[in-house]
C-alpha cells in the first residue's frame, strides 16, 4: 500500500493549528479544574502533537516571508506592551509593598520573577541573532 500526502491549503492548516492549540490549553485547564490532571495532560498531548505532525502530512508551503513578518511584528508589539506595563506595574508594586495594603506573595513573586526571565530570555536572543 503506497501512503501519500494529504494536501491542505496553508488557510486549512492555520485554522488547524489553531484549533489544536486552544483544543490543548481549554483540555489542560479543564483537567486541572475537574482534577483529571493526567486526562487533561494526555488530551494536551495528543492535540499539540498534532499540531507538530500536520506538516509531516502536507506538501503546501505552509508559511512564508509574509507570516514571518506578521509574527515578527506581533511579538515586537507584544513584547513592547508588556516592556510598557511591567516598566509602570512592577515600581508600583515595589512602592506598595512598603506599606500595609500589597506584600509580595508566591504568585506575585513568581510573575515578576517570570516576567524578568522572558525579557532575559529576550536580551540573550537579540544578542545571539544580533552577531
Amino acid at each position: 500500500m503506497n501512503a501519500t500526502p494529504t494536501q491542505f491549503d496553508p488557510g486549512t492548516y492555520r485554522r488547524a493549528t489553531a484549533g489544536l492549540s486552544l483544543l490543548a490549553a481549554v483540555a489542560l485547564a479543564a483537567g486541572t479544574a475537574l482534577q483529571r490532571p493526567f486526562v487533561g495532560i494526555g488530551l494536551y498531548a495528543v492535540a499539540l502533537g498534532s499540531v507538530f505532525a500536520l506538516p509531516a502530512v502536507t506538501d503546501a508551503t505552509l508559511f512564508d516571508e509574509r507570516d514571518d513578518e506578521v509574527m515578527g511584528r506581533a511579538s515586537a508589539a507584544t513584547l513592547t506592551l508588556f516592556g510598557w506595563l511591567s516598566a509602570l506595574v512592577y515600581p508600583s508594586l515595589v512602592a506598595l509593598s512598603t506599606t500595609e495594603y500589597f506584600a509580595w506573595g508566591p504568585a506575585s513573586s513568581a510573575v515578576a520573577f517570570a516576567t524578568a526571565g522572558l525579557y532575559a530570555v529576550f536580551g540573550v536572543a537579540v544578542a545571539y541573532y544580533g552577531r
